[in-house]
């Protein structure tokens, strides 16, 4: 072997080594960039969000803005102002308008019963005078004036006041219907029956005085002094079971009734029929159960043939089923 001769390298690696070294530094290599990559990296710095501080406008950086934009500062500052005092201007008109003038004052109404303009009632008018002239019909409170009317005037069940701008009023009155004819017995001096004829409303009240509806059933009522205008001969309670009862009878039966005479102390009613025999009930006890007694003593008692006085449908017995009457 020469003295100065080139040494040779001892070979580390064989070709087969280094090119697996070379694979794995390739694989590290992509896991490092995928983990640089990664948000979840903690070894990353974070990335900083630059907040973009609101400049102050300063005198100086006014004159330092350009002369347009300048001025249109200037226009939308002056725009709003107007817009706030024309908005002032408006409201102001506006509350003068509808509160300190004359054109929403009430300067006239009608009034309406059932439908019929009416100028003769003056008990109404007067209180519509004093109510609604010369008051500012936007602030106006209709539901008093109702109120009042229905009130003083209690054979009206429904008021309605309608407003017609800018200065009118209509008042609809709405009446309660007729009910019955009254036939009222009036006790005299020398023991002689006075006999008055009067119309009363659903309400149980005289609203007419020598009238009579032929279609209205008939009730007859035992005073000692004449009814009167406005008066109630008979409260809604009795005269609705009055009115349900005529109905039923005939409709039952169908016979006639001529009247029904309403009898205060005992609380009967007797109903004369176009056969001229009368039937007796009590009024403190249900209608049809009444009913009932006299159609089931049909069989027996043949009320459209024999000549009867009365039926008296008012006693109760342990037999439910009994009905007293008296013939001719």
């Amino acid at each position: 072997m020469p003295l100065f001769g080139r040494r040779k390298k001892k070979k580390l690696f064989d070709k087969s080594t280094r090119l697996e070294f070379k694979s794995k530094r390739r694989v590290f290599g992509r896991a490092s960039i995928s983990a640089k990559n990664s948000p979840y990296s903690g070894n990353q710095p974070k990335e900083k969000f630059k907040i973009r501080k609101k400049v102050r406008r300063t005198s100086a950086s006014k004159l330092a803005m350009p002369p347009g934009k300048l001025s249109s500062v200037k226009t939308s500052k002056f725009k709003k102002f107007l817009l706030i005092i024309l908005s002032l201007f408006i409201i102001g008109g506006s509350v003068y308008f509808i509160f300190f003038t004359e054109y929403f004052q009430i300067q006239d109404f009608q009034i309406y019963d059932d439908g019929s303009q009416i100028t003769d009632n003056l008990k109404i008018n007067e209180l519509a005078n004093k109510s609604l002239l010369n008051q500012n019909i936007l602030l106006f409170n209709d539901a008093e004036l109702s109120q009042q009317i229905l009130k003083e005037n209690p054979e009206y069940r429904h008021i309605e006041i309608k407003k017609k701008l800018p200065g009118s009023i209509e008042i609809e009155l709405e009446r309660f219907p007729v009910a019955a004819n009254i036939i009222n017995l009036i006790d005299g001096e020398d023991g002689i029956k006075i006999q008055k004829k009067y119309l009363v409303n659903t309400n149980g009240m005289v609203i007419m005085e020598n009238e009579e509806n032929p279609d209205l059933p008939y009730i007859r009522v035992s005073t000692k002094q004449a009814l009167g205008f406005n008066s109630y001969p008979l409260d809604q309670e009795k005269l609705d079971y009055i009115i349900k009862l005529v109905a039923v009878f005939e409709e039952k039966f169908g016979i006639k009734i001529v009247d029904a005479t309403y009898l205060k102390q005992p609380r009967e009613i007797h109903l004369r029929t176009e056969k001229d025999f009368t039937v007796w009930f009590d009024q403190t006890k249900s209608i049809l159960s009444q009913i009932d007694k006299l159609k089931k003593a049909l069989p027996k008692l043949d009320i459209y043939k024999t000549p009867l006085q009365y039926i008296d449908l008012r006693i109760s017995s342990a037999n439910a089923e009994k009905v007293i009457y008296k013939k001719r």
